[in-house]
């Protein structure tokens, strides 16, 4: 596995991370699971994800999406 492939899997985990521990919010990690890491991901669906260029920036992209979500709904 290239330098790559494994950084971009730690983005992943990291991402993952994130909207479960860190906004914590219901309905966003359940969009989470369904559209970006699936829940209870393991090694092997990293690699894949991150070896898809169009999905981990789809994935990215949503993760930015439910970042500002979290932070709109913080707002109210």
């Amino acid at each position: 596995m290239n330098d790559t492939i494994l950084l971009k899997m730690n983005l992943l985990g990291g991402m993952d991370t994130y909207v479960r521990e860190v906004i914590g919010d219901d309905d966003i990690t359940d969009v989470w699971n369904m559209y970006g890491v699936p829940d209870e991901c393991d090694e092997d669906t990293l690699r894949e994800i991150a070896e898809d260029d169009n999905e981990f920036t789809r994935i990215c992209i949503l993760m930015g999406k439910l970042v500002k979500a979290s932070t709109e709904e913080d707002e109210d």
